[in-house]
């Protein structure tokens, strides 16, 4: 009863086990993550540094494992990680995904993504010999809504009152 089994025969195949060894710490690692944060027993900007860490390894090992093998993975080793499961599909921690709630990063780049959009519809309606009042007011009107959105605008940014 003490012999020992080998699982692999060459280096290749002891590779591919120890990537897939990795691949499984790192999605246990993220679950347990995702329920510490949850259960708020880890500090937001720890769990989202821990988080970015892991999402990286995550990213770098699933380079080093088949598309066949990292497609069943979870299944085939029956890991129940459905929180782990959740944050790499998103690929992002919570606190980054749920920042426009609390007005954090993720709306101000959504406000601006919003206003640079607005703004080249303008530059491409200008661009097109568009010049009738009732064609471009509602550029105009969106464009200047879209950047009085944008948070971190100051209070006394010239166009700012004008809407």
């Amino acid at each position: 009863m003490t012999d020992t089994v080998k699982l692999y025969t060459s280096s290749a195949e002891r590779e591919v086990y120890e990537n897939m060894a990795a691949l499984y710490a790192i999605i246990v690692s993220l679950e347990y993550l995702e329920r510490a944060f949850a259960r708020d027993s880890i500090s937001a900007h720890d769990y989202t540094n821990e988080c970015n860490k892991l999402l990286l390894q995550y990213k770098t090992v699933s380079q080093m494992v088949s598309a066949e093998e990292l497609a069943g993975f979870t299944h085939k080793y029956r890991l129940n990680c459905p929180a782990a499961a959740r944050r790499l599909e998103v690929g992002i921690p919570s606190t980054i995904e749920h920042s426009s709630a609390s007005g954090g990063t993720g709306n101000n780049a959504r406000s601006v993504a919003k206003a640079v959009q607005d703004f080249i519809t303008t530059m491409d309606a200008l661009s097109m010999e568009m010049r009738s009042v009732d064609k471009l007011h509602p550029l105009l009107t969106d464009l200047l809504q879209s950047i009085n959105a944008v948070p971190f605008i100051p209070a006394d940014f010239k166009w700012k009152p004008t809407f």
